[in-house]
């Protein structure tokens, strides 16, 4: 029988001690890819981009102004916690659309500043994932206060004002600028009394 040669069983040798060196390299680059991507998706969990800031203002004040004739606060429903709006539909062939309620408050389940349909048959929209939110609301004006890690944010929404205030604002308009009854206005006053003096 022949023996193999020396040549021959070095040569098999190294090729499997390459082979377990190869082995080692691939599983130390694979454990650094795996480490990295790791420490990326935690940084991306852990950062808030103020660009999704910016996209949830732009986005949720387009769906204020969407498909509606006027938006206004309901001040009677709202509080801190929450901000109730009245969307008055759009009259489409003669026939005036319903009135939809909605509520922008911050969801405590998923920690999201979210838009939802009042009532219970309603879907809601995210907007954003917040630590906190608080809300104000004056006739015309909302305010939403965004604490998020380590910032606070304050985003002003305006919309119209109430039927009922608007109402109120443009009786007292007119009655500042239509006199009393038997009462001349100011010029012809002013003017009658500047006519006695020259007597």
């Amino acid at each position: 029988m022949m023996r193999p040669s020396r040549k021959f069983a070095k040569s098999k040798a190294f090729s499997l001690l390459e082979t377990m060196v190869a082995l080692l390299v691939t599983v130390i680059c694979l454990s650094l890819l795996s480490s990295c991507l790791k420490l990326f998706s935690l940084f991306e969990k852990d950062r808030h981009d103020p660009n999704e800031l910016a996209f949830s203002y732009v986005q949720f004040a387009k769906f204020l102004k969407k498909d509606s004739r006027r938006t206004y606060i309901d001040l009677d429903n709202s509080n801190p916690m929450k901000i109730e709006f009245v969307k008055e539909g759009k009259e489409a062939d003669g026939k005036k659309a319903e009135d939809v309620k909605y509520v922008l408050e911050a969801d405590k389940k998923s920690n999201n500043l979210r838009v939802r349909k009042a009532g219970t048959d309603g879907g809601n929209m995210t907007l954003l994932p917040v630590w906190a939110a608080s809300f104000a609301a004056k006739d015309g004006l909302m305010e939403v206060h965004i604490n998020e890690h380590g910032k606070r944010s304050i985003l002003y929404f305006k919309v119209d004002k109430a039927p009922e205030k608007e109402k109120e604002a443009e009786q007292k308009k007119k009655e500042q600028t239509e006199p009393a009854k038997g009462e001349r206005p100011a010029d012809q006053r002013a003017a009658s009394g500047h006519d006695d003096t020259a007597d």
